[in-house]
């Protein structure tokens, strides 16, 4: 603002006054444009012009750092829900009044950009993390389940299945151990066939070696007796003694190739019915007493309810294993000669019945009790195949039993044979009679 004069400024006459100037509004606007700020000019506290949204306007008006000029350092402020980065600057001295002019930095763009970048930065990540976990997946099934299979087929392997299927895929280290296991595994096959074989051969070799003897003496004695049998040099009586001694020879050679024959086909023909096991003791015991080795010995049976006695079994096999245990008994007994005694008693219980066999030899010789059982073993005996214990015990096992030895010292020896009942299924059928007429059993021992 200039005053004019008419004359000199000093003694002319004053015309009036000459005001020059900008508009402020177009200034705060060409501060603000080219630079991306917000810019305020405020006198004595009041805004003058302003590019803020009027929103924030009365936020700038209360803040007291920015009205007294003080704040020419960057500072952060909160208008309205944005937040500003501001300086201020004092332009009094340079103007006719009270003038500031302040600067405001909207950190909302920076923000939204690092929040984008953020959420890039976390995509990224999310991204990386499922691809990672993909391939770790992909990895892991194309290694670990070539391995999981192997060791599937190596448990079935040790079960005994020599079928299941070797992985051929994986790495290459995977592919070389499943080659040397499917390399063990029919080497192993190998060896096992090769084994049972030898034990075959090996078996029938024991088999050979234990009965060529007996059925030499045999043959030898039918061969002779029937020479002396046809001959007319000998008495009637001579010549049942001859014809005795060849009954003997062939009962002796039809049991020993029984014995074989049910040594070879255990377990494959088991015909189940009811019976008594006092009926099959008794046959048993009456087999033993007109065998050879029994005639001489005191053989006896006891029990006390023979109806109570009933199983589901079958009755040639168990009373097969029956005539065994006694046979066997009467074998140890033999060198007592008439003081030879065998007792079989039967004891009945819940789930099965109870067969003991009981001598008074001299007991099992220490070098046998731990194969005892085994086919071919007959130490101590003159002659017979060593299958008796053998069969007594498989068919006493398919039969849901067992046959132990419960004692053994001279004067007593105790053959146990168990055999399961199982007449739940047989309670529908009528009682079976008993053969054994009624009175005392056999006399006691």
């Amino acid at each position: 603002m200039r005053p004019l004069y008419l004359g000199n400024d000093q003694n002319g006459t004053l015309l009036g006054y000459v005001i020059s100037g900008v508009s402020i509004e177009r200034t705060v606007r060409q501060i603000s444009q080219p630079t991306g700020v917000e810019a305020t000019f405020l006198s004595s506290g009041n805004i003058v012009a302003s590019t803020l949204a009027p929103s924030d306007q009365s936020g700038l008006a209360a803040n007291p750092t920015l009205l007294s000029g003080t704040a020419q350092a960057p500072t952060a402020v909160q208008l309205g829900g944005s937040q500003f980065l501001a300086a201020a600057e004092d332009l009094s001295p340079s103007a006719s009044s009270p003038l500031q002019l302040v600067v405001l930095k909207s950190l909302e763009p920076a923000k939204r950009s690092i929040d984008e970048m953020d959420r890039m930065v976390l995509s990224a990540g999310l991204l990386a993390l499922v691809c990672g976990t993909v391939l770790m997946i992909t990895l892991s099934r194309l290694v670990t389940r070539p391995l999981e299979e192997l060791s599937k087929g190596v448990r079935a392997f040790g079960m005994g299945d020599v079928t299941y299927r070797i992985p051929r895929h994986g790495t290459q280290e995977m592919m070389e151990l499943s080659d040397a296991f499917a390399r063990m595994r029919s080497e192993i096959q190998q060896a096992n066939l090769a084994l049972l074989e030898s034990e075959r051969l090996a078996t029938i070799g024991r088999m050979a070696s234990s009965v060529s003897h007996d059925f030499r003496h045999y043959l030898a004695t039918i061969y002779a007796n029937s020479e002396f049998l046809a001959s007319d040099q000998f008495s009637a009586r001579e010549r049942a003694e001859i014809f005795a001694d060849i009954r003997n020879a062939v009962l002796g050679t039809t049991d020993m190739i029984e014995s074989l024959l049910i040594f070879s086909r255990t377990g494959s023909s088991v015909r189940r019915s009811a019976e008594l096991m006092a009926t099959l003791v008794e046959r048993a015991a009456t087999l033993a007493r007109t065998h050879p080795d029994g005639e001489k010995v005191r053989i006896e049976t006891r029990y006390s309810d023979a109806g109570a006695t009933r199983v589901v079994v079958d009755g040639n096999q168990i009373e097969r294993a029956i005539f065994n245990l006694l046979l066997n008994a009467c074998q140890a007994v033999q060198a007592l000669g008439a003081a030879g005694q065998v007792l079989a008693t039967i004891e009945v219980r819940q789930q099965e019945v109870v067969v003991n066999v009981i001598d008074n030899g001299p007991g099992v010789p220490d070098t046998i009790l731990s194969s005892l059982f085994e086919p071919f073993v007959s130490e101590g005996k003159q002659k017979g195949t060593g299958l008796g214990l053998t069969l007594a015990r498989s068919i006493a096992s398919e039969h849901g039993g067992e046959v132990t030895l419960l004692s053994s010292r001279p004067g007593e020896t105790i053959f146990q044979m168990k055999v399961a009942r199982h007449v739940e299924a047989q309670d529908e059928m009528t009682a079976l009679e008993s053969p054994i007429q009624a009175g005392e059993p056999d006399e006691k021992l």
